[in-house]
């Protein structure tokens, strides 16, 4: 039950509230111009340099958070690069011309007051843009590290202002200002989307574009494998190491990375039927969209009803998978961390994960439970020390006993005196060659896997060629 004040002081003023002629203290406010991309509003406007660095900090008023692939409610960033923010502070430190570009801010057009002042051409007008207190604090779009480094380069300049080291930077900085762009967007997995196509500032790696683009069908399968799978969600890679470490210290877990988060996509892909026909990644694109429209019009489902489902068979074989096949089984039981297993079994590596992607893939062409698979692809030799002996121009030596010179490369390591199988490098030719060898050793002992030496199945699955080889020579 509420009640309501007697005096009439509080009454007035919560009536001056409601009618606007008491305003609510604003966070930030400028004017600029409002205008339109397709069907976000933007507003643009310029700022002086020092309240970039007073005002518009991580620590007072802009939001920054390294991406989080296990959240879908909070926009997060890549990683910062420390070098890269230090490399923007010695150039405004030195600079003539300290111009950084436009920096990009976000936030839901919902939590700013925005007032026009005059139309100035056909959908855009100049404005006044509030931002209450009661307002959520806008997140970097793009620019986090010209915000980093203009932040550091005011405070070495503001921490001595005698200094005549600095005096010609503080006199440049004072007179400088900054183009800054407001996006009214608050939709994480649209700005995620926007941040990826815009940016240029630094590259951006292949595993964090798999996990922040959702305008990709691959991207989207891959997101959805990484967040729901059991084992797979914390071991996937896609920030850097120090950011990636913090993150999980947030949540009470522990940075075990094993494979890369781009691996993981391309191995789902493998698995919804791509195999390893794409050679590039709009090949890839363009097959699993084949492939999902397909399954969309059999079933008379919606796109994303397709991806969501085929992203939860994938997980299902996957976890599977973790907990039977060596090595994988000792991770999923907390016995082995990632790095142990790096060293100690040869599908550690991404290859490694294709492999068993593919052959889970041919598994399913050949209409074979793939479960059924996976207990079997547990009795091969996946340990790096599963090594045989073999004479090659008379000398006896070590080989591995399926993988070598394809996911493994043995030599003789002179600090331990034995033999040990390491890295034969990721080449695609060296992959699929692993996978023909792991279906081959399954047929051989069984005749219900040899199915999937098929040539339907080898071919959907792009290990060998429709019409390989010669074609006969015709009779005179």
């Amino acid at each position: 039950m509420t009640t309501q004040s007697s005096d009439p002081t509080v009454g007035a003023a919560a009536e001056a509230l409601r009618d606007g002629s008491i305003s609510i203290p604003a966070k930030f406010e400028a004017i600029g111009f409002l205008s339109n991309a397709g069907t976000m509003r933007k507003i643009t406007f310029t700022i002086p340099f020092k309240q970039v660095a007073d005002q518009l900090t991580f620590d007072r008023l802009l939001e920054r958070h390294d991406f989080d692939a296990e959240s879908l409610t909070t926009p997060g960033q890549r990683d910062i690069s420390e070098k890269h923010a230090e490399k923007i502070t010695a150039f405004l430190l030195e600079t003539d011309r300290p111009y950084l570009g436009t920096l990009t801010i976000a936030m839901p057009e919902s939590q700013v007051d925005i007032e026009v002042l005059q139309p100035i051409a056909k959908h855009v007008s100049l404005v006044k843009l509030v931002v209450p207190v009661t307002s959520e604090n806008p997140i970097v779009e793009d620019g986090q590290h010209r915000v980093r480094g203009l932040t550091d380069a005011w405070r070495k300049i503001a921490s001595d202002p005698f200094s005549e080291k600095y005096a010609h930077a503080r006199r440049t900085l004072e007179s400088s200002s900054i183009e800054m762009t407001l996006l009214l967007e608050g939709e994480p997995s649209v700005l995620s989307t926007i941040f990826v196509k815009m940016a240029s500032t630094r590259p951006i790696s292949a595993s964090l574009i798999a996990i922040m683009d959702s305008s990709a069908v691959q991207n989207r399968l891959g997101q959805q494998v990484t967040r729901k799978s059991r084992y797979l969600s914390d071991r996937t890679a896609y920030l850097g190491a120090k950011a990636a470490q913090k993150l999980a210290a947030s949540k009470g877990k522990k940075y075990d990375p094993l494979y890369p988060a781009a691996a993981v996509r391309s191995a789902a892909a493998a698995i919804a039927g791509v195999g390893v026909r794409d050679r590039t990644p709009d090949q890839r694109e363009d097959i699993l969209v084949q492939i999902f429209s397909r399954r969309a019009k059999q079933e008379g489902w919606p796109l994303d009803k397709v991806i969501e489902v085929t992203a939860d068979e994938i997980v299902a074989d996957l976890d599977y998978a973790f907990t039977r096949i060596p090595g994988w089984n000792r991770m999923a039981a907390d016995e082995l961390s990632a790095s142990e297993f790096k060293a100690e079994y040869v599908h550690s590596s991404a290859a490694g994960l294709h492999v068993i992607a593919n052959v889970i893939a041919a598994a399913k062409l050949a209409g074979l439970g793939t479960r059924r698979v996976i207990d079997e692809l547990a009795k091969l030799p996946w340990r790096r020390d599963d090594l045989r002996e073999v004479t090659v121009d008379g000398e006896v030596t070590k080989v591995h006993e399926l993988f070598e010179d394809t996911l493994v490369r043995t030599a003789f390591d002179v600090k331990t005196g034995d033999y040990r199988a390491g890295q034969a490098g990721a080449t695609r030719g060296a992959y699929e060659e692993a996978i023909r060898k792991v279906i081959g050793a399954l047929a051989s002992n069984s005749e219900e896997m040899a199915t999937m030496q098929a040539q339907p199945v080898q071919f959907t699955l792009g290990l060998v060629s429709a019409g390989r080889g010669r074609p006969r020579k015709k009779q005179a």
